[in-house]
This record gives structure tokens, sequence and C-alpha cells, in this order.
């Protein structure tokens, strides 16, 4: 997938989409820590596993050589917060403990995703 040849308004979408499921997966897992028994572990790693497999293909695809030129958006806010999301969020295997440190890695992902552009700014 090209992402550079996609139009801006596109490509805030994506960021977007990512940064609300992220923010739902870690209100989910905040209500997991926080005792409540009917948020199941397998929907949280299900989750987890499904973004953090989405974001880390993103972002190999936005590294490769063809998708180096495109517009200012792109090269200036979109390629690095979707491969900064994948680096340093999402740290924790799948299968570990839902814990503080998990929530910490999720925390992470939607920071390096809205640190060059707030959700605001991106819509």
């Amino acid at each position: 997938m090209d992402y550079n040849k996609r139009a801006d308004s596109e490509l805030a979408r994506i960021v977007v989409s990512y940064i609300g499921r992220i923010e739902n997966l870690q209100g989910i897992v905040g209500r997991y820590l926080d005792g409540n028994e009917s948020i199941s572990a397998v929907q949280i790693r299900r989750e987890y596993a499904q973004i953090k497999d989405e974001l880390r293909e993103d972002a190999r695809l936005v590294k490769l050589k063809k998708n180096y030129q495109g517009s200012d958006l792109y090269r200036g806010a979109f390629v690095p917060s979707i491969s900064e999301a994948a680096a340093f969020g999402f740290c924790v295997p799948i299968n570990s403990k839902i814990d503080f440190r998990m929530y910490s890695t999720i925390e992470e992902a939607h920071y390096k995703l809205t640190k060059y552009r707030s959700p605001d700014e991106w819509g």
C-alpha cells in the first residue's frame, strides 16, 4: 500500500482511527486492572495483538524506499507517528500478564501517535 500517494485526509483518518482504538484499549485495560471482572483477558490480548500487528505492518510499509516521498503531512507527521508508535509502543509480549507495564506500552503508542499532531489537528 502506498501511503505516500494517499490524500492528507485519508492519512489523518488512519491515525485518528489508531488513536481511538488505542484509547478504547487503554480504557478496557484500566477497568481490568481496577478489578472489573466482566472484562476478559483474552479480549484484551486479542485487541492488543491486532493493533500491534497492524501498526508494525504500517511502519514496515512506510519505511520502504518507494514511500520516501509524499506530502508535508505524510513526511512530517504520518511517517514518524506510525514508525515511533510501532517501535516504542506495544512492547510487551502478546501473552504477557495484563498489568501496568502493558498499560504503559499502550500509553507510549498513544503518545507517539499524538506527538507530532493532536487528534484535533489530524482531523
